[in-house]
């Protein structure tokens, strides 16, 4: 019976990584708009096939409460669809801003599992350096001051390059992930709870050790792991993260004026010089 349940378990996995890489080829550029309503169908089939396939095993995985999950859908959700948009939006700058929707939703994931530290740091991380590098290598490489139209952007942000593959190679990384992740005869072990026993070895290197010259302060046993990285990061060194915030806001304000500034056509100023 468990190989079973185990095999339709399989089964209902590889069904809705199947049905999300369907729709969302389906959704890239340049495809008919009825495709592409089908193809946001299917996408929103993928996300209720496989939340309804993981959902008897996220709880023993997660360990959450069970007013987390909500948050989790819906910051779930978000993410997913950000990541579309991300995808199939045609206009870089616009696909940048539905990045930092990602960025959010996954924060908000992060923060359903009291990761608080993780979750801000990938908002410094993303939402700030990288994202920053990102408009700015846009607003430089980008032909048109102004594109106001999807037909007044150039080919390669219109029409998509190797979607079948990129699509399929996605999901095919995505099936595999999900099923070694929540697969059950590979699930973690019970948290052991207590004290253990230190091993021979490890107590005849600590014997073997010289007494500090000086003491060491005690760590905080109440604080975990992240708690005592994000103090000693804005406690201890304040003045690189602010030095780190103005150099990439100085970045981003250089990247606007520069990209803004209009560059004459070489027509027009041979037009001009010929005139005069």
């Amino acid at each position: 019976m468990g190989s079973m349940m185990e095999n339709l378990y399989n089964i209902g996995l590889f069904a809705a990584t199947l049905t999300g890489a369907i729709g969302l080829y389906l959704m890239m550029p340049q495809r008919a708009a009825a495709l592409r309503g089908v193809g946001v169908l299917l996408g929103l089939g993928f996300v209720a096939l496989l939340w309804t396939v993981l959902g008897s095993r996220l709880p023993e995985v997660l360990g959450m409460a069970p007013w987390a999950f909500y948050y989790h859908y819906v910051f779930g959700f978000i993410a997913i669809a950000s990541a579309v948009r991300v995808i199939t939006h045609t206009q870089p700058v616009r696909a940048a801003l539905w990045f930092i929707m990602v960025i959010l939703a996954s924060a908000g994931l992060l923060l359903t599992l009291s990761a608080e530290f993780v979750a801000f740091a990938l908002i410094i991380v993303y939402g700030g350096a990288i994202l920053v590098t990102y408009m700015f290598v846009l607003m430089l490489a980008s032909q048109s001051s102004e594109a106001e139209s999807e037909d007044a952007s150039p080919m390669y942000d219109r029409r998509a390059r190797e979607p079948l593959f990129a699509v399929l190679a996605g999901f095919v990384l995505l099936s595999t992930l999900l099923s070694f992740s929540f697969d059950a005869g590979r699930l973690p072990a019970a948290a052991v709870t207590g004290s253990l026993e230190a091993s021979p070895l490890v107590m005849t290197q600590d014997e073997r050790l010289p007494e500090a010259v000086v003491e060491r302060k005690r760590a905080d046993r109440t604080m975990t792991n992240l708690e005592a990285v994000g103090l000693d990061l804005f406690r201890s060194h304040p003045l690189a993260i602010e030095l780190a915030g103005v150099i990439l806001l100085v970045s981003l304000v250089g990247a606007v004026v520069i990209a803004r500034t209009e560059v004459p056509d070489d027509e027009a100023s041979r037009s001009s010089v010929s005139e005069a």
